[in-house]
């Protein structure tokens, strides 16, 4: 199957975050997703701090989806290299990240240089489904918060299982929607954060468990993080009313970057009423790569 491609949606996503990197790294630092916070935390307060937070959320998909130290990963949507930080570093694994942005791209190379790891982290603008590297050339393919923003979901995990090695491990920590049928005020409410978030849809954690192992993946696990991440939504904890000086500001902000940058600001009270109701949830999935001796499954249907 031909992966499908939307240019149009990869240039919306390369603007979006071409013009809000430095929004991005001024407000939340290194990482540009969620933090992830223990049962009765809140940010700024008795628990951790914003940039503890997001540190926390890396070491958890690393933990939960047990990424071996020394692998050679992929990480899919790389943002300014936060995450790669961390796996090339403590870990020392080799890292390649590719992105839509060029100008995240380079961000993340000049970060790399800085923290030491350049000779184990190289960023890339490239597109997922598109990226030029070999079959079976990784040990691991990361991809956090990235998901979201690839339309063809069935493409990405074929394309996970093509450059994954035998025994390799699909990690993923993603933005997802709750399964069933969403009634109409909660159907508006995605349709709103889709929209200033640059992101075609959202699948429920379910769905992307189905769409793992339609791929051949074995070991396919999810688990729902939602309530761990939900602070990161916090007026606090977004620190978004720091810009929210009246309609002047934002007037000049858009007229310097385009009206596109205003969604970055509008997402922050809809994620968090997406939580809140229970329509919005965050996971993590972790799965492998059948090795090659693998026992197969047996047949469907009668014998003959």
């Amino acid at each position: 199957m031909e992966p499908v491609i939307d240019p149009g949606l990869n240039s919306a996503v390369e603007r979006y975050y071409d013009i809000t990197l430095d929004l991005y790294e001024d407000l939340w630092g290194e990482h540009v997703h969620h933090g992830f916070w223990d049962p009765g935390e809140t940010p700024g307060l008795e628990g951790a701090d914003r940039h503890a937070a997001t540190d926390r959320l890396v070491h958890e998909l690393v933990d939960y989806t047990g990424v071996p130290a020394g692998s050679r990963v992929l990480d899919v949507g790389c943002g300014i290299g936060g995450p790669a930080m961390h796996l090339a570093g403590p870990l020392g694994c080799t890292v390649e990240g590719i992105t839509l942005s060029a100008l995240q791209a380079a961000r993340a190379n000049e970060k790399a240089e800085a923290a030491g790891v350049a000779g184990r982290a190289r960023f890339h603008q490239r597109d997922a489904l598109a990226n030029g590297y070999p079959d079976e050339s990784f040990g691991v393919v990361w991809a956090m918060e990235s998901l979201m923003h690839i339309a063809d979901r069935e493409a990405f995990f074929a394309e996970a299982m093509r450059l994954l090695t035998p025994g390799g491990t699909l990690a993923v920590a993603t933005w997802a929607v709750r399964d069933g049928e969403l009634d109409d005020d909660e159907r508006e409410l995605v349709r709103q954060i889709l929209v200033h978030q640059v992101m075609p849809d959202f699948s429920s954690l379910e769905e992307h468990e189905r769409l793992a192992a339609a791929a051949g993946f074995t070991e396919v696990a999810t688990v729902d993080w939602s309530s761990a991440v939900a602070n990161s939504w916090d007026p606090g904890f977004a620190q978004i009313q720091q810009f929210e000086r009246g309609p002047k500001v934002m007037r000049d902000l858009a007229r310097r970057r385009g009206v596109d940058v205003l969604g970055f600001f509008h997402a922050g009270p809809l994620m968090k009423k997406g939580f809140d109701t229970g329509v919005i949830t965050y996971g993590a999935l972790r799965a492998t790569k059948p090795r090659q001796d693998s026992p197969q499954a047996p047949p469907s249907g009668p014998t003959p």
